[in-house]
């Protein structure tokens, strides 16, 4: 996915096609997404703001919220922040339009004022033509480390959601839907030694299983902890 932004910007961000809700198992976060849902189906609500610890899945579900609102018809314009820090603020320039703004990882441009500054001035400009902008944080945004008081006080203007990460148990269940999406027979004992050898961040398991996934189906292997080992050189 290439979006142009800022001065005409390439800027050839990170987006899974395949991050959609029902591709995400919530564990103890049903309640919460079916909150998110039901707030992206009724857009009105200006902030959407998505907060949790590193590893809870919270890019997904932010590019899941992105495939639900392009799915109604809207504009939207999905930037991840990490990727954007080397274009400046400047990325965040021509996006008065957009029907929606997904922006992640907005740590990283904490206490970096030109930033913050863009961000605030460009949310008022979209509030002021109801436009909705969603965030991804790993902090509430009453313990965000902001230089701009009234950028945070923005932030907390709208419906605020915690994704809490799975724990052990509820990843193995995940793998082993995973695996079964796809037509793969995976055990829960070989579910339990990718768990134990892989870091545990929801990223990090995707990963492997995506490597898994993919050898498996090209040489006709099954999903044993021998292959496990071979494929991931545990």
């Amino acid at each position: 996915m290439e979006v142009i932004t800022g001065g005409q910007l390439p800027l050839g961000v990170t987006f899974r096609e395949n991050a959609v809700f029902d591709d995400f198992l919530p564990g103890d976060n049903a309640r919460t997404v079916g909150a998110l849902r039901h707030a992206l189906a009724r857009l009105d609500e200006q902030m959407l703001y998505l907060w949790g610890a590193p590893g809870s899945g919270l890019s997904h579900v932010l590019q899941a919220s992105v495939h639900e609102l392009q799915g109604q018809g809207l504009e939207v314009v999905y930037l991840p922040l990490k990727e954007c820090l080397e274009y400046g603020p400047e990325a965040l320039e021509n996006l008065d339009e957009v029907g929606a703004l997904a922006l992640d990882d907005i740590d990283v441009i904490a206490g970096k004022l030109e930033w913050e500054e863009a961000l605030f001035h460009l949310y008022n400009r979209l509030r002021d033509s109801g436009r909705t902008v969603l965030v991804t944080s790993h902090q509430s945004p009453l313990h965000l480390d902001l230089a701009l008081p009234d950028l945070k006080s923005r932030l907390g203007w709208g419906l605020t959601f915690q994704i809490q990460p799975l724990n052990d148990e509820q990843k193995m269940d995940w793998l082993i839907w995973k695996a079964r999406r796809r037509g793969l027979a995976l055990e829960p004992d070989v579910a339990a030694f990718i768990i134990n050898r892989v870091a545990r961040s929801m990223q990090s398991l995707v990963d492997a299983f995506e490597r898994l996934d993919q050898r498996s189906l090209a040489e006709q292997r099954r999903l044993t902890i021998p292959f496990v080992k071979q494929v991931l050189v545990l």
